[in-house]
């Protein structure tokens, strides 16, 4: 069974609400994090929305290393002289 927690919290005459700090360590939310809301058949879930970097690695994770040397660019990127 999973474990469910209930935790309230109140909408702003603005229409804001403000994330409890049960949740936000839940989800280890920090300062201009961002949050997706996932709507479905009237139920909302809040997940930490990652970057695109995060989830390579997580995929490298799980999957292993895609790198390969024909992506290394060698001691001279940056050198090169782009006409104007």
């Amino acid at each position: 069974m999973k474990n469910v927690v209930n935790v309230k919290a109140k909408l702003s005459s603005k229409n804001q609400l403000t994330i409890p700090k049960a949740v936000r360590d839940s989800l280890g939310l920090t300062n201009q994090d961002k949050v997706i809301f996932q709507l479905s058949d009237g139920t909302v879930t809040l997940k930490k929305d990652t970057d695109f970097w995060h989830e390579v690695n997580q995929q490298a994770q799980v999957y292993g290393n895609l790198d390969t040397n024909e992506l290394a660019w060698g001691n001279d990127q940056g050198d090169e002289v782009i006409p104007e």
